[in-house]
C-alpha cells in the first residue's frame, strides 16, 4: 500500500523507517499488522456467516438412509424366511398330508360301498330285519363320522410363530450434549434409546399378570432342588437326549433307556459293531431318537419291544473315512450333522417314505469366519440353528445364529477361551425358547444366551461340574447329567 510521508497525522501509525523522512522505499510493520487485522476480521465474518447457516442436516439424512438400507435388508430376508415356510408348508401337505388323506378316503369309500352299503340294501330287502345287525352297522357308520368331524377339525400342520415383539433386536442410537461438547470437551453419559424401551413397562405388566407353573431351568440351577429322580452312572459321557417320555443317553459302552421313575432298557453298544458314539438327539418328527458315531447315524424306537436295536441309515454316511462326525440336531424334517472342527455340516432331509437325501454340504467358510479354529456342536431349536465356534485369536468361544440355509443372523460375542486349539470341551444346548446355555468344560463355567443376543456368565449356578442338560419337546422334563459324581437327574418343570 503506497502512503505519502508528508501527510502523516498520526506518527503512532508508523515505524521508525516511516519517521527518518529518509525517502527510502520499505515495507511497513505497523502496515503488515494493520492487514493481518483486516484478515484476521475477514475470517471472523467469514465464521459468522458459516455459524448463521451451520446445520447438521447431512448427518440426519446420513441415518435414515442408513436405517432404510438395514429396514429393505430385513424386509429381504423376512421375505426369504416367509417363502422357505411357505415351501416346506406346501412340502408338507403334498408329500405327506394330502397322500394320507387320500388313502384314508380311500380306505373308507371301500368300506361304504362294498361292505356297509350292500348290508344296508339286504337288510332293507329282507323282510325278517335285524335289529341288532343294523345298530352294528350304524356304530360303524357314526364311528365314520366322527373320525372325519376330528380329521376335518384337527390341525395337521403346526406353524410355530414367534411373538413378534421378541422377534426383531434392538436398535441402538445413541447422542451426544453439543454444549458439552464446545466447552470442556467431556461428553455427557451416552443416552442408549431401544426399540424395545417404550414397551418395556407394559411388557413386565403383562408377565405379571401371567400365572403359570412351568419352572425356568435358570431358577434349578441356581437353588439346585431336589430332583424328581436319580441315577448314578459310571462314566462322565455327556451324551444325553430326552422326549416327552424317555431319555437315552450313553454309558460304560452301554445304551441305556430310562423312562421317568426307571431303566427301562439297556444295550451293549460295542464300537467295532456301531462305531464311536458322539452324539444323540431326539426327532420329534420321526418319533425316535438319533443316534451319531464318528461315521454313522442309527435310528432308536424306543417303543419298539425287545430285542430293539439301533437301525443303521445307510444312505447318511461321512463324506469318506478320514473324516469324522461330531455332532447333530434336528429342524423338522431335517437333520444338521456336524464334522470335528465344523469342516462340512450336512444337511439332510428324511421323506414321509423314510428315505434320506442330502440336501446340501456346507463349508466351513459358509458357516464361520475364515480365521474361526473351527465348529464344536450344531444345535437347532423351532426357528434358528446356533454353532458354537472357537475363535483363532484368542481360543474363547462364541454363539453364532444361523437360519436355516446356514446365512449368519447374529454374530455371537465371545466368553471364555478353551484350553488349546485341539480340545473341543464344551457343550451347547438350545432350551427351546430362544435362549442357549453353552457349557466350557475347561474353565467349569455355565453361560447363557438370551433371545437377543446378551450373554452372560451364569454366576449363581449352584450345579456344578455340568456335562449337558436336555429340556422335553413339551417343556415338561429336563435331564441333567453332571460328573463328580456321574449323575443322571431328572427334573419337573410342571
Amino acid at each position: 500500500m503506497a502512503f505519502d510521508i508528508k501527510n502523516k497525522e498520526n506518527n503512532s501509525k508508523y515505524c521508525l523507517q516511516c519517521l527518518s523522512k529518509n525517502g527510502v522505499e520499505h515495507v511497513c510493520s505497523s502496515q503488515l499488522l494493520s492487514d493481518s487485522v483486516y484478515t484476521l476480521s475477514e475470517m471472523a465474518n467469514e465464521q459468522l456467516n458459516v455459524l448463521e447457516t451451520f446445520s447438521l442436516a447431512q448427518v440426519h439424512v446420513k441415518c435414515q438412509q442408513d436405517l432404510e438400507l438395514w429396514h429393505s435388508a430385513a424386509v429381504n430376508h423376512l421375505g426369504q424366511i416367509f417363502n422357505q415356510r411357505l415351501i416346506d408348508i406346501n412340502q408338507i401337505y403334498n408329500e405327506d398330508i394330502e397322500p394320507n388323506l387320500e388313502k384314508y378316503k380311500q380306505k373308507m369309500i371301500q368300506q361304504l360301498k362294498q361292505r356297509v352299503i350292500p348290508k344296508v340294501n339286504k337288510i332293507i330287502d329282507d323282510s325278517h330285519t335285524d335289529n341288532k345287525k343294523a345298530e352294528r352297522i350304524q356304530t360303524f357308520v357314526n364311528n365314520i363320522r366322527s373320525e372325519c368331524d376330528a380329521i376335518r377339525d384337527g390341525q395337521w400342520i403346526n406353524v410355530q410363530l414367534p411373538d413378534i415383539k421378541n422377534f426383531s433386536v434392538p436398535i441402538r442410537i445413541a447422542k451426544m450434549a453439543l454444549a458439552a461438547r464446545l466447552t470442556d470437551g467431556e461428553k455427557d453419559p451416552l443416552d442408549t434409546l431401544s426399540d424395545d424401551e417404550s414397551k418395556k413397562d407394559e411388557n413386565s405388566a403383562k408377565k405379571k399378570k401371567k400365572k403359570t407353573n412351568s419352572i425356568d431351568i435358570m431358577e434349578i440351577f441356581a437353588s439346585s432342588p431336589e430332583p424328581f429322580k436319580s441315577h448314578l452312572l459310571e462314566t462322565n459321557s455327556s451324551t444325553l437326549a430326552v422326549s416327552n417320555k424317555h431319555i437315552l443317553l450313553h454309558d460304560n459302552k452301554k445304551l441305556i433307556l430310562f423312562d421317568l421313575n426307571k431303566k427301562v432298557n439297556e444295550l451293549e453298544w460295542n464300537d467295532n459293531d456301531y462305531g464311536i458314539l458322539v452324539d444323540i438327539c431326539w426327532m420329534s418328527s420321526l418319533s425316535l431318537f438319533v443316534i451319531l458315531t464318528i461315521h454313522s447315524v442309527y435310528l432308536y424306537d424306543p417303543m419298539k419291544s425287545s430285542p430293539n436295536v439301533p437301525t443303521k441309515v445307510e444312505s447318511i454316511k461321512a463324506l469318506d473315512r478320514s473324516h469324522v462326525l461330531a455332532s447333530l440336531s434336528p429342524f423338522d424334517r431335517d437333520l444338521y450333522i456336524n464334522y470335528h472342527k465344523g469342516i462340512h455340516i450336512d444337511q439332510y432331509r428324511v421323506s414321509p417314505t423314510s428315505e434320506w437325501t442330502l440336501q446340501k454340504r456346507y463349508s466351513k467358510n459358509e458357516c464361520s469366519e475364515t480365521k474361526d479354529i473351527g465348529i464344536r456342536d450344531v444345535r437347532c431349536d423351532n426357528e434358528h440353528i446356533c454353532l458354537s465356534i472357537m475363535q483363532h485369536d484368542d481360543l474363547k468361544w462364541r454363539l453364532d445364529l444361523m437360519s436355516r440355509d446356514m446365512v449368519r443372523v447374529r454374530r455371537g460375542v465371545a466368553m471364555d477361551a478353551g484350553e488349546n486349539q485341539h480340545k473341543f470341551f464344551s457343550m451347547l444346548i438350545p432350551l427351546h425358547d430362544q435362549r442357549w446355555l453353552f457349557v466350557n468344560w475347561f474353565t467349569n463355567k455355565l453361560w447363557m444366551v438370551d433371545h437377543q443376543g446378551k450373554t452372560r456368565l451364569v454366576k449363581e449356578t449352584k450345579i456344578k461340574n455340568i456335562r449337558n442338560t436336555c429340556i422335553s419337546p413339551d417343556a415338561s422334563i429336563m435331564a441333567l447329567r453332571t460328573e463328580k459324581p456321574s449323575t443322571l437327574k431328572i427334573y419337573k418343570l410342571d
